[in-house]
C-alpha cells in the first residue's frame, strides 16, 4: 500500500504515471539510445578511499575524465531520460544522492532520505522523467519500501511497500508502470554496519508492482532459502535476468548453487546453468548483470571470482567467461556492438556482443578507481 505525504503529491503521482501508458513505445525506450552516432561516456561511482569518493566519468572520444567529490561511497548511477543530469546513489545504509550535470560538471546534493531511512544504492527514474524511484529501508524494522521522488526538485511523494526485506536493484518495465525490484531478503541495520542480522530467516523473491498504487502483481522465489536477489536488467521483451549471492556460511549444505537466471510475467522462472569450475569461479557471488538486446545475449560479473560470464538470454546456454581482475562494472554500448568492463584498478575493456571476443585496441586505463556499477551513454 502507498503513503504519499498530502493527497495532492499522491493524484500528481497517480496522473503523471497513468499518463506513461499513452506515450509511444518509442518514446518509453528510447532513453540512452539517442545519438547512437557518438561516442560512448562511462559512468560509475569510484574512489577507493573517504577522501576520493565520488561520480567519475570517461569521455571514449576525448579521452578525458572527470570527477566529482561526493564525501561518500557511491554505488549506482543513473541518468535522466532527457537532461545530462546522471544520479550518483550512496552504498548501503548510506541515505544521500549527488546530481551531477555532465555538460557543465557542476554538481550538488540531489535528497537526503528522511528520517529513519537509508538508500541500498538504487534508484530509476521513469521514462518521462518526471519521477525518481529508489529502494529504502525503514530503519526500525527494516521493512523495505519504495520511496517515489519528484524528477525536479527531489521532493518526496510518496513510499509504497518493496513487499520484502533488503530492496536492492528495481527497474520498470516498457510499459513504464510496472515496478521489478530486487528483495535481497536480508536484514541490516546502520548500528551494526553491513552486519546480515538475519541469515536463519531470511527470504528473497523477485516482485512486480504497480507504481502508481504500490499494488504488488506478482512475486517469485528461487528453491535455494539462501540465494539472495540483488541485481537485474530488463530486455526489450520485458524478460527480467536476475543475479543471485549465495549466503554459504547461512546454507545446510555444501552444493554448487546458480547465481543467474531470468524471468517473464506469465512464466516461470530460468536458472542459468554454467560448467562447475566456471561456477565455482564465482565464489557464490555475482555483483552486476546488462543485457544486450541486439542479440539476446546477457553478460554477469563477479568480482570476487573476478570473472564475467555470458549466458544466452533465450535458451539458458552459457556462452562464455572473460577473466578481469575485481571486474564489476557492466553495460552495453549504444549501438550494442560491444559489452563494456570495468574494474576497481580503473581497467575498462570492450567484449565484441556476438563474438565475446576483447578488442584490445580499445582498451583504456583512465585514472579513475571505478566501483560496482557502470553506465554507459553517449554525447
Amino acid at each position: 500500500m502507498m503513503n504519499s505525504t498530502t493527497g495532492l503529491t499522491r493524484r500528481k503521482l497517480i496522473s503523471g504515471l497513468a499518463a506513461l501508458a499513452l506515450m509511444p513505445s518509442s518514446l518509453i525506450a528510447g532513453g540512452g539510445r539517442q545519438n547512437q552516432g557518438n561516442r560512448n561516456i562511462w559512468l560509475s561511482a569510484q574512489g577507493d578511499r573517504p577522501e576520493t569518493y565520488g561520480i567519475g566519468w570517461y569521455n571514449q572520444s576525448s579521452s578525458t575524465g572527470k570527477q566529482s567529490l561526493s564525501g561518500f561511497r557511491g554505488h549506482a548511477v543513473t541518468l535522466h531520460p532527457s537532461t545530462n543530469r546522471v544520479l550518483m546513489f550512496a552504498r548501503r545504509p548510506g541515505t544521500r544522492a549527488i546530481e551531477v550535470d555532465l555538460k557543465s560538471g557542476d554538481h550538488r546534493q540531489a535528497f537526503e532520505c528522511k528520517s529513519n531511512r537509508h538508500l541500498f544504492g538504487h534508484g530509476c527514474f521513469s521514462p518521462d522523467g518526471k519521477f525518481l524511484f529508489t529502494t529504502e529501508a525503514e530503519i526500525d524494522t527494516g521493512r523495505g519500501l519504495i520511496a517515489v521522488r519528484d524528477a525536479n526538485s527531489y521532493e518526496l511523494l510518496a513510499e509504497m511497500s518493496s513487499h520484502g526485506i533488503g530492496p536492492h536493484e528495481l527497474k520498470l518495465l516498457k510499459d513504464g508502470k510496472t515496478l521489478v525490484v530486487a528483495n535481497g531478503g536480508i536484514l541490516t541495520h546502520p548500528d551494526t554496519g553491513r552486519k546480515k542480522l538475519n541469515l536463519d530467516s531470511m527470504s528473497s523473491n523477485l516482485c512486480y508492482i504497480d507504481a502508481s498504487s504500490g499494488k504488488k502483481l506478482s512475486i517469485h522465489r528461487v528453491t535455494e532459502p539462501k540465494a539472495s536477489i540483488r541485481h537485474l536488467d530488463v530486455a526489450d521483451d520485458d524478460t527480467v535476468a536476475f543475479a543471485m549471492q549465495f549466503q554459504r556460511s547461512a546454507a545446510a549444505h555444501d552444493r554448487l548453487v546458480p547465481l543467474a537466471a531470468s524471468h517473464r510475467l506469465g512464466n516461470s522462472l530460468h536458472l542459468f546453468e554454467a560448467p562447475e569450475a566456471v561456477t565455482m569461479q564465482m565464489h557464490d557471488y555475482i555483483g552486476s548483470v546488462a543485457i544486450n538486446n541486439s542479440n539476446r545475449v546477457v553478460g554477469f560479473t563477479s568480482p570476487k571470482g573476478s570473472i564475467a560470464l555470458f549466458w544466452n538470454l533465450n535458451n539458458g546456454t552459457f556462452l562464455g567467461y572473460h577473466r578481469l581482475h575485481d571486474v564489476c562494472g557492466i553495460a552495453v554500448t549504444a549501438d550494442e556492438g560491444y559489452f563494456a568492463l570495468t574494474s576497481s584498478n580503473g581497467q575498462m575493456r570492450l567484449l565484441d556482443s556476438r563474438t565475446l571476443k576483447e578488442n584490445r585496441a580499445l582498451r583504456q586505463h583512465p585514472d579513475v578507481r571505478w566501483d560496482n556499477h557502470l553506465l554507459l551513454t553517449t554525447g
